[in-house]
């Protein structure tokens, strides 16, 4: 029982009139009726915890029984919510509000801990309560705790941390015990679209760990989805044509959105596996989520359930997702040129999300290049023999503006002014990579040939230097050269024509690294200085003849066409993915609706 001290007597002075203050609060005081209402809160939404909710229902109208000055108007109560935050607590900021609002001046529950486990809300709100005019008193029953009391605040506070510290313990056993789970493949598979789970039909319960199983109706709309987009149709285009089709989707709706379509492409379950911890709450109190990158262990078993769609149907689907966002549109496929000069050379994707080295090497190498003895008629060259004598290495040239060059970070690849005089009537490049011969290329294209860049924009305008982002190739090409990622790195080009034929050709292994340095001459003012790092190689440059060979380009018979624009052609080895034309997404469209009982007039 809370304590009822008794007001002392005041003293008897002539001359002197007394006013005594109002009586205290107090929630037993016969005297004062208080308009009540009750919070109850159960942590979940099962049949066991609904029944404990019912109960404290009826205890709270017990209680109020034995309190005839207290009316007790209304029982709040929120079921399977957390109280570490007040957002989805619907019942309870309804409470609030009706308080607010004068309907109530006292809140009786069971506990702190059931009021709010967020010791910020807790205090906050109990404060916000007791300066309403008139205050709001909270009742915690099992804390014999009334905050209209002149010594609640110290109590409450202590409570409130009790609280907040006992949901955190119960965070982190629930952390590890899952942890365990995952650890000995005790995973959890809620359905999903396309799935169902085994029920107890007595306890109408599903059974404990029990594989999802397919639902056909479903399963033939996820593999629709994955075979439109893995063809270029965008997210939009098919949310339309399902909700145009009236398909069902998991709610039962026929109106179909990108959201729910890119969660059926992003979720492995639908290949058989299972990735644990896919999210991680950052914040216990607001419920916030993020993507688990890195955070938080997982696992990824597989073949766990039977899939809709293969595995490599999903990891493209995976690829696209990623690069649809660099403004790719379809599945990309490698690409090799299998004739003339740039035979086995690699067109490079540069919005593609693609770092492996590998993907480079296996395309250029389904071009099988005869081998054959290289000769070098020495009296082309002059009537004085050169052996001895050396081509000056490209590191000691990279100063000279008049040749054409590139600069490669791990971020950009940077053309420079000569290279745009060079193409200086072209509108579009195709940049080209061949892995094997350590040589970077580029060559004028039509703006629909295989991942095109634009080049100029108007030939009108001042040559200036040009820039593309490639992140990812810039990644394997570091990959492929063994290079310092901490350095940028210059080549020189050389570039060659013949007829209408024109093309730079860069040799990576001449590369010339150089760093960037900040310096602070003046107070305030940063100058960014160029220090070139001196190549390893002792030597001055490459041996005359062996330089010939490797520009060999250069001395091809002149009756041999180059066939410099020679088409690219799509690596069919290089995705075992089959893309479905338009006209068998529309039978497909049409068993989809047939299955699931929907005719259209055509």
């Amino acid at each position: 029982m809370i304590d009822e001290k008794k007001p002392s007597q005041p003293i008897q002075t002539p001359g002197v009139q007394f006013f005594p203050a109002k009586a205290k609060a107090n929630i037993y005081a016969k005297d004062h009726i208080y308009r009540a209402c009750a919070y109850c809160r159960v942590s979940t939404d099962s049949d066991e915890q609904l029944s404990s909710y019912g109960l404290q229902v009826e205890h709270y109208q017990n209680l109020a029984d034995e309190h005839p000055n207290w009316d007790l108007q209304k029982v709040y109560a929120d079921k399977g919510i957390s109280g570490t935050s007040l957002k989805n607590r619907e019942e309870f900021n309804e409470m609030l509000q009706a308080c607010m609002a004068g309907k109530y001046n006292l809140i009786v529950t069971k506990s702190v801990s059931r009021f709010a486990r967020n010791l910020v809300d807790c205090i906050s709100l109990v404060r916000k309560l007791k300066a309403h005019n008139p205050p709001i008193g909270v009742f915690f029953e099992t804390d014999n705790l009334f905050t209209l009391s002149e010594d609640s605040e110290l109590k409450l506070s202590l409570l409130a941390t009790f609280a907040q510290e006992e949901s955190t313990k119960k965070r982190e056993s629930m952390i590890w015990s899952l942890i365990e789970r995952f650890k000995r493949g005790q995973l959890l598979m809620p359905e999903c679209y396309g799935y169902s789970r085994e029920m107890d039909s007595e306890n109408k319960h599903y059974i404990k760990d029990a594989k999802l199983q397919i639902v056909e109706e479903e399963a033939i709309v996820v593999r629709f989805i994955f075979d439109s987009f893995l063809a270029g149709y965008p997210l939009e285009s098919i949310c339309e044509l399902l909700t145009a089709a009236e398909i069902p989707n998991s709610t039962g709706n026929t109106v179909w959105n990108t959201s729910a379509v890119r969660y059926i492409l992003s979720n492995e379950r639908y290949c058989g596996s299972v990735l644990t911890w896919k999210t991680v709450t950052t914040d216990m109190f607001e419920h916030s989520h993020r993507k688990n990158d890195g955070d938080q262990d997982q696992y990824l078993y597989e073949q766990v359930h039977e899939p809709i769609i293969p595995v490599e149907k999903y990891e493209a689907a995976q690829v696209l997702l990623a690069n649809r966002k660099h403004g790719v549109k379809a599945y990309p496929r490698m690409h090799v040129i299998d004739d003339g000069v740039f035979r086995g050379y690699v067109p490079v994707n540069h919005h593609w999300i693609n770092n492996d080295p590998h993907t480079y090497y296996e395309a250029s190498n389904t071009v099988r290049i005869p081998h054959r003895v290289q000769k070098i008629a020495k009296r082309e060259f002059s009537h004085f023999d050169l052996n001895g004598y050396q081509v000056v290495r490209g590191q000691f040239m990279m100063h000279r503006s008049e040749c054409p060059a590139i600069t490669i970070s791990d971020k950009r690849i940077s053309f420079n002014v000569e290279c745009q005089r060079k193409f200086h009537d072209v509108n579009y490049i195709q940049l080209l990579i061949h892995p094997t011969e350590r040589k970077i290329a580029i060559r004028p294209c039509h703006s629909r040939d295989v991942y095109s860049i634009r080049w100029r924009i108007d030939v009108d305008r001042p040559f200036i230097p040009k820039s593309i982002a490639c992140q990812y190739f810039a990644d394997a090409l570091y990959q492929i050269m063994e290079w310092n990622p901490e350095y940028q790195y210059r080549i020189r080009g050389t570039w060659a024509c013949r007829g209408r034929d024109q093309i730079i050709v860069f040799d990576i292994t001449s590369a010339a690294p150089f760093t960037t340095i900040e310096q602070h001459p003046e107070e305030g003012a940063t100058v960014r200085k160029r220090i070139d790092i001196l190549p390893q190689n002792s030597s001055f440059g490459m041996e005359f003849y062996e330089y010939n060979i490797q520009n060999a380009f250069y001395y091809m018979n002149p009756r041999i066409d180059w066939n410099a624009y020679a088409r690219s052609h799509a690596v069919m080895d290089s995705s075992t993915v089959e893309v479905l034309s338009d006209s068998e997404l529309a039978q497909n469209m049409e068993m989809i609706k047939s299955r699931v009982g929907v005719y259209t007039d055509e």
